[in-house]
This record gives C-alpha cells, structure tokens and sequence, in this order.
C-alpha cells in the first residue's frame, strides 16, 4: 500500500515536474526519475545525491546564496532559474520553487522540498524573440526612427533611448501615453491625431498613420510621422498593447514650405512684370487726357476771370480739379518709375503739411460716408527726406481703406491722424479707424501682396505702401486691430540737424 509520500511524489511526477525531497541535517534525499534524467543518471537515482556540482558556475553562488536564505530560521521561499549540467555536459534551465517543510525545535530546516521544471525551450524562445527584438529594433532606429511600446490598460508607454532624446525625458522616469499624446502635440494638430488613434483602436483603420508637431526637449514643435499597430488584445478582445514609431520629418516639411513659398513668389513676381508692363501703358494713356484736364480747367479759371465776383463761387472747385489733375500726373509718372525701379525723388518733407494736404482732398469722400475726421498733429515735427508724391500716397490709401473699414459700422464714425516722434527718434504718422479690424483673411499678414476682401480690390494697396515707406529707410506695421478698430502706423527717419 502506498503511503502519502508516494502518492504525491507520484503526482508530482505524472505533472511534469522534478522532485527534490532533501534532509539537510544527514544530506539523504529524494531525487524523482525525472531529476534524475536531467542531471543524466541512470535509475535509481541515489538517495544521497549532490547537486551543486552540476550547478552553472555562472548561477552557483547566486542559487547557493538563496538557497541558504531558505534554509536560515526565518527563510522565505525558494524560487528561482538556473542552469543544470545533464548528460554529455550540456546545461539545461530549470525554474526551481520550493521551501523548507519541517524544522526541528531550534527552528532549523529537517525537510526541504524542491519542485523543478525544465524551461530550457521556453529561456531558447524568450531569448530568440529578445534577439529578434533588440534585431528590429537596431534596425528602424538605424533607420531614423524612434520606438515606442504602449500598454493601454495601464497607460504606461516605453519609448527607446532615441524618442526619449527627441523629447527630453528623464532616463528611468515613468512615462504614460498622456505625457506624449496628446500633452505634446501642437493644439492645431491634437483632433487629426487623436482621431487617426481613435480610427485604428476601434477598428475603423488597420493602423495608425499620422503626422503632426510635437513638442521636443528645445521647446520648438518639429513634424514628425507616427505609425503604431495593435499587437495585443485581452479575452475580451480590446486593445491591450500598441506598438510603433516615430520619424523625424520636420526637415521635410521645411523643404515643402520653402518650394511653396518659392511659387509663391514666382507667382507674385510674374504678377508685378505684368503690373509693370500695364503701368507703362497707361501711364502713357493717362498723361494726355490728364494733360487736357489741367490745361481746359486753366482755361475755364482764365475765363471766370473775367465775370468778375460772380465766378469766385466755381473759381475754388477748379483750381482743386487743376491741382487734383497735376498730382494725377504726378503719381502716373511716379508708377512707371516706380515699376521701373527708378530712383526716388526726394526733398524735405513736412509729415504735418502731407497730413494736411491729403486730408484737403479727403474731406469729401469722408463726409459722403458720416466719417468725422480728428488731427492729431505733434508739433514742431522734425522732416523727413523723401518724395512727398509717394509719401501723400501712402497716407492716402491708408485713410481710403479707414474710411472704407467704417462704412459698415452702426456708431459713430472717427478717424483720427496722429504725428508723433517715437522713443527710436523717428517720426510716426498712425492712421486710426474705429472700425471692426482686420478680416481673418488677412490679419496674419495684411501686406502681403494680393491679399485683400474688396471685391474690387487687387490687394496691392498696402503691399506698395509698405515698399515705398521702406524704400524710405522706414517701417510699417498695424499696431492694433480688434473690434473696436484698427491703427495702421508708419515711421521714418528724420533729416540730420544741420
């Protein structure tokens, strides 16, 4: 009849694993077949058998030590791995758990039991896929791509040395999905990004594909294209693990926007040639019947000469249109020098007397729209070398487009000039409306040329405004623009004192 030692050493046996039943006081011991076909001995095995011998001399003193730890009065559990020398001296792994049974009074081990398993096919398999891991892994980062290995229930993400060196985080430091995505991705890219993860993690996609500004350790966003696959679902079949990369494109993003930004300006010099071949024309066009207007309206005024008194009351609007008809020429012949890349004409000029000169002629189209017109005018105020053709130009566009900008508005209707000499020394002129500011089309970049929302506009204006102003050895930019208005501001460098 079997006793209970013999039914679950049998047991024991019919599982798979080696037993190892040892008194350590007397050194006798209890080795199953199958420890015993591990360590390459013909049955029976001997009931006083030594082990340690067979040990990997890499892993004996570190089984030894735990093994000692177990057997100590207070010892914990023996578990652990190690190599097993069997026959023809070919070492085997084997994980070993076990502990101490039965102690004597003194609290010292009488009976230690040992279960051992041979996991030298799974160590080979664990070891194989390690291998093939850090193999693809050496190759994509050799590649220019970064790592990533996301768990989702947890949250915990390992990225590689490379990504971790993108993104300047801590060797060591815990690291979660949320600390990458979305927390550093650019906001304008966050829902095209979540939304590519969202697609594949319900099925919708067979992989995430995206690309998008993150965050780097310099504190600049630079593109980058991801790609990650589900690799692991649980029993219920939801994503569990996610694995991908992550590949620097930022460059290639930046040779995109340069080639844009060269037809771009291709474009737009294409645009000012042929500008330039149609003011040659219609300056040419222009300058006889402009000719005619200022030499009929001299002849009318020479004729009102001779009514008397009765003529003074159309003498005025005359002389105007004589004078509105000689700066029309002005500005014609300016244009074609202009397209020309002529030189300027410069001379002192009086900021204040080209305030007034244009709001002289201003006045009607500004009364047509209820605009009041309010100066605001520094005085003394140094002058400026320049052409005071161009100059009036300037301002005259801008107080076009500030009365434009009112046209719309239900309230009252101001405009004010204002000459100032600013904290540089240079003399500003600021052209402010109290309109509803800039439309969203162009309030990034409001002279940029072509850029306008007149219907009839060709979005020239400002371009050329800002030319001629720099042309000038000056600056111009828009101060303010919200709905309350906008203030468009000009500066140049006064004259030397003499």
């Amino acid at each position: 009849m079997k006793s209970d030692d013999d039914r679950w050493r049998l047991a024991v046996e019919a599982s798979g694993d080696a037993l190892w039943d040892w008194r350590p006081v007397d050194g006798h011991c209890f080795a199953s077949p199958r420890l015993g076909g591990m360590l390459g001995l013909a049955p029976p095995a001997p009931d006083k058998l030594d082990w340690r011998p067979h040990l990997h001399p890499d892993d004996r003193d570190a089984v030894l030590a735990a093994l000692q730890r177990c057997l100590a009065p207070d010892g914990a559990a023996f578990a652990t791995e190690f190599r097993l020398r069997g026959s023809h001296g070919r070492y085997r792994w084997c994980a070993a758990r076990g502990g101490v049974v039965e102690r004597g009074a003194a609290g010292e081990a009488v009976r230690f039991v040992c279960l051992l398993q041979d996991v030298t096919e799974a160590r080979e398999q664990r070891d194989n896929l390690q291998a093939s891991e850090r193999l693809w892994q050496f190759a994509l980062e050799g590649h220019g791509d970064a790592l990533w290995d996301w768990t989702l229930d947890t949250g915990v993400i390992n990225i590689s040395p490379s990504f971790a060196s993108i993104v300047g985080w801590p060797a060591g430091e815990c690291l979660r999905g949320n600390d990458i995505w979305p927390a550093r991705i650019h906001p304008d890219d966050l829902r095209k990004a979540m939304a590519a993860f969202n697609a594949h993690l319900s099925g919708g996609r067979p992989m995430t594909e995206v690309e998008f500004r993150l965050l780097v350790s310099d504190g600049t966003y630079r593109w980058v294209a991801l790609r990650g696959k589900v690799m692991e679902c649980d029993a219920q079949g939801r994503p569990a693990r996610m694995i991908g990369t992550v590949r620097d494109v930022h460059d290639h993003y930046l040779s995109i926007a340069r080639e844009k930004r060269q037809e771009r300006e291709l474009a737009r010099a294409a645009h000012l040639i042929h500008l330039g071949e149609m003011a040659s024309v219609l300056s040419h066009e222009l300058n006889q019947p402009l000719t005619a207007l200022r030499n009929f309206s001299g002849v009318a005024l020479r004729r009102l000469d001779e009514l008397g008194p009765a003529g003074n009351r159309i003498a005025e609007p005359l002389k105007m249109i004589a004078e509105q008809a000689l700066r029309a020429g002005d500005i014609v012949h300016r244009v074609r020098g202009f397209v020309r890349r002529g030189g300027l004409k410069s001379a002192p000029v009086a900021m204040n007397r080209v305030v007034h000169s244009v709001v002289r002629f201003a006045e009607f189209e500004a009364r047509a729209h209820a605009v009041q017109i309010l100066l605001q005018l520094a005085e003394p105020l140094p002058t400026v070398n320049g052409d005071q053709v161009q100059l009036e130009q300037v301002l005259s566009n801008l107080v076009k487009n500030a009365i434009d900008a009112m046209s719309a508005v239900p309230w009252s209707r101001e405009l004010a000039i204002r000459t100032q000499v600013d904290h540089d020394g240079m003399v500003e002129v600021a052209v402010i409306d109290c309109g509803e500011g800039l439309a969203d089309a162009v309030r990034q970049d409001p002279f940029a040329p072509f850029a306008t929302t007149k219907p009839e506009g060709v979005g020239l204006g400002l371009a050329i405004c800002r030319t001629i102003i720099e042309n000038h050895g000056g600056r111009m930019w828009v101060e303010s623009s919200d709905v309350q208005g906008t203030t468009f501001c000009f500066a140049l460098p006064p004259m030397p004192a003499a």
